[in-house]
């Protein structure tokens, strides 16, 4: 089974490349999360069978799929079901998107909140792998608004370009560690954007 999941990770890589050049240099146009989850999907869908080596192997690719925690449900973007003999492996995706105009040229509210969104994905993902036969997560970020990656302060809920959080600890940010609303985080990440063209593209999982 670890073999095989190392396979389906290199797709999903190889995948996540492919969607960030495509939408860089726009052959493939997104204004908003479901349009960024529906053209990932389609080419994890078109791709995945790649990792198949073996006829008792199987792979099955589910979008906004209910996952109990702690007592309530949460709905993840993608989850990819890995099945090998008896053995049932999950990846679980969290897809994030922001824009920094509407579709009719107003600019887009929210952008701090957005920050938060994508921890609170962290949380999640860290959640997720917690639960049975549940693998550590990916995080998939896509914006064009350069003052989320490109910053010159730092916030408790930091994602621009070079942030690190080592064991739950954003690096040089503002903010009290005991503020209630602060997600909190166990693991160790760092945000490293890839820039194509307008857009700017994150790939986030837990550090080992």
């Amino acid at each position: 089974m670890d073999n095989l999941v190392k396979r389906i990770n290199n797709i999903i890589e190889i995948c996540w490349e492919s969607f960030s050049a495509k939408v860089g240099c726009g052959l493939i146009e997104i204004n908003k999360e479901a349009s960024m989850q529906l053209n990932f999907a389609y080419l994890l869908k078109n791709t995945i069978d790649l990792a198949i080596h073996n006829e008792d192997e199987k792979i099955t690719i589910e979008l906004e799929t209910s996952i109990l925690v702690n007592g309530g449900t949460k709905e993840c973007d993608i989850v990819i079901k890995i099945s090998k003999e008896d053995e049932v492996t999950y990846i679980p995706i969290e897809l994030k998107c922001y824009k920094q105009f509407q579709v009719n040229g107003i600019p887009t509210a929210g952008y701090t909140k957005f920050r938060d969104y994508v921890h609170d994905d962290l949380h999640l993902l860290e959640q997720y792998s917690l639960l049975e036969n549940y693998t550590k997560g990916i995080s998939f970020v896509v914006t064009d608004f350069a003052n989320l990656v490109n910053r010159n302060a730092f916030w408790r809920n930091d994602i621009s370009n070079g942030t690190i959080i080592h064991e739950g600890v954003v690096s040089n940010a503002n903010y009290n560690a005991l503020d209630p609303e602060f997600t909190v985080l166990d693991c160790s990440y760092q945000f490293n954007w890839i820039t194509r063209n307008n857009w700017h593209f994150l790939k986030l999982k837990a550090i080992d």
